[in-house]
């Protein structure tokens, strides 16, 4: 693929792949029955949750569907060189082809799996975090880079919201894991809460810098 079809196929990539989340995650959601038997809910429940085996009756629907999303997600981070090649828009395309591929790796290992699936998750978050904090700083400070500013400060809320869940006390997790199928949850537990503002801000930045693309592709046609 050349550097011209890249160009054309990152945006739609961005675009298919944060439909995809959203489709998958709909249709996981719905039949979802927790350790007492409740319904999915993004104010008490981990995104990891949808992917269970005990507990996600299409668990395999958002399995396979995160390794699918993962792989558009990285033709959308690598089709970004073709519209910026600045020094720190090359450092976040490193960062996110490398948390794309451990977005695979969460999907291959679901939560059922507890510590490697933790550690792939936190790190793919970390990494995600870091690649969108080099594209919006980029934005902000490089005039090389053709994409407008708004979508810096859009891109700038991921790291935010990612630091407020690093900073949100984790002591419930422990009582989760002790309690088993006892564990209560509270009516708005704020870490899988916050978890859920990091995807919702990540995804929907994708779909402005994809729609960004789209326009600056537009109006090379309208001057050619």
């Amino acid at each position: 693929m050349d550097d011209q079809q890249l160009r054309k196929l990152a945006p739609w990539a961005g675009i298919a792949t944060c439909s995809l989340l959203y489709i998958v995650i709909i249709i996981t959601a719905i039949p979802f029955h927790g350790q007492q038997g409740q319904s999915y809910s993004i104010l008490n429940h981990f995104i990891s949750e949808l992917g269970s085996f005990n507990y996600s009756d299409y668990h395999r629907v958002y399995n396979t569907g995160l390794i699918i999303a993962a792989c558009g997600f990285g033709i959308f981070i690598y089709g970004i060189k073709t519209y910026s090649t600045t020094k720190h828009t090359r450092n976040g395309m490193a960062v996110g082809l490398l948390s794309s591929a451990l977005c695979v790796g969460v999907g291959l290992v679901p939560e059922d799996y507890r510590f490697p699936h933790l550690i792939l998750a936190l790190s793919f978050f970390s990494m995600m975090t870091v690649a969108t904090a080099f594209f919006a700083w980029s934005i902000w400070k490089e005039k090389e880079n053709p994409f407008p500013n708004y979508l810096a400060i859009h891109g700038f809320l991921v790291p935010i919201s990612f630091t407020l869940f690093m900073m949100m006390p984790k002591g419930l997790m422990a009582v989760k894991r002790v309690q088993g199928a006892a564990f209560e949850r509270p009516l708005i537990w704020w870490l899988p809460f916050l978890e859920w503002i990091i995807f919702f801000t990540f995804t929907s930045w994708i779909i402005n810098m994809s729609i960004g693309m789209l326009r600056m592709q537009r109006a090379e046609k309208i001057k050619a």
